[in-house]
């Protein structure tokens, strides 16, 4: 009997610490795709967690309220998919268009792709 991965998105998968916003460490791998910034930070916990960044320049409250849940919903369907896991943090660049789902996820793709290919990469560098 195949288990489904259950896709909720629990209290402790929240990054909400300033502390955890900030620090920063060389291992840090910074991703930019279209209207995202992405970080992903190493972490000793079992699970991924998540913090987003939408700043009032970006838009009204409608508007940052639309992004966070978006990139909840995305972070919530396709976080298995972060191996090893790690924090993420997501940081909205000002485009001029309105926050979709379908538009997150490709980013969100784009984005673990390219961390991919960086790991797979810094693995063949160590084995040399």
């Amino acid at each position: 009997m195949i288990q489904k991965q259950k896709e909720s998105f629990l209290k402790k998968e929240h990054i909400i610490k300033r502390v955890d916003f900030l620090k920063r460490h060389p291992e840090d791998r910074v991703i930019h795709a279209r209207g995202y910034r992405f970080i992903f930070k190493l972490s000793n916990l079992p699970y991924c967690r998540l913090g987003i960044v939408v700043t009032r320049k970006d838009g009204d409250a409608v508007y940052r309220n639309r992004v966070k849940r978006v990139l909840r919903e995305v972070f919530r369907k396709n976080k298995n998919r972060i191996e090893p896991p790690m924090d993420l943090i997501v940081i909205r660049r000002r485009p001029a268009v309105f926050p979709t789902y379908e538009d997150a996820l490709k980013q969100f793709n784009v984005a673990l792709e390219k961390i991919a290919g960086i790991s797979s990469r810094k693995k063949q560098s160590l084995n040399t």
